[in-house]
């Protein structure tokens, strides 16, 4: 009797893995900024793509997962560089909202401060999950409305270290444990 008679016999049915697979990260964390570059232009414009990897989790779900990072996408051509939601102010205030500044004389001096903050920046971070959305509209005239086809996609924002640890406390009172 060959193996596959004996998988057969047995009932079994292959399953996929989840390997690999990026939990959505909900509650409280403090990262490290570990990586930013700036990608090329695409159709969503150009931006600049920063990574935080989990040190701690001060609430929520267990940073231990296989992927404890986050990355943010922030817009810096001419159209959404200002947005608050979207764009590299966001990053910078996040940065300075935990002390760290950013030189913005230049262009060249605001990448450069990026690049000294690589390894060194420590961050506190909220994860929730983010409806994913589609554009209805034009490039010109975008209309963003929910995709319900589409997963949930993961989602941070930055907190002060006080509010972080506020907040943690909080979702552990709530949760009755850290994790």
């Amino acid at each position: 009797m060959g193996v596959t008679d004996l998988l057969k016999q047995a009932g079994f049915k292959p399953e996929k893995s989840s390997v690999g697979d990026r939990p959505i990260l909900k509650g409280v964390y403090k990262a490290m900024f570990v990586e930013g570059k700036l990608n090329e232009p695409n159709e969503y414009g150009h931006s600049y793509a920063a990574k935080f990897k989990v040190t701690e989790t001060l609430s929520g779900t267990d940073s231990r997962a296989s992927f404890p990072e986050f990355v943010g996408f922030y817009g810096v051509d001419e159209a959404n560089a200002d947005n608050a939601k979207k764009g590299i102010k966001k990053l910078i205030n996040g940065f300075f909202s935990v002390g760290l500044n950013v030189d913005l004389s230049s262009d060249e001096a605001m990448y450069s401060s990026f690049d000294n903050l690589k390894g060194s920046a420590e961050v506190y971070l909220s994860g929730y999950k983010k409806r994913a959305v589609k554009n209805i509209g034009t490039k010109q005239t975008p209309e963003w409305v929910e995709n319900p086809e589409a997963e949930a996609k993961q989602d941070f924002a930055f907190m002060t270290e006080v509010n972080a640890k506020k907040e943690a406390a909080k979702q552990i009172k709530k949760a009755g444990h850290p994790l």
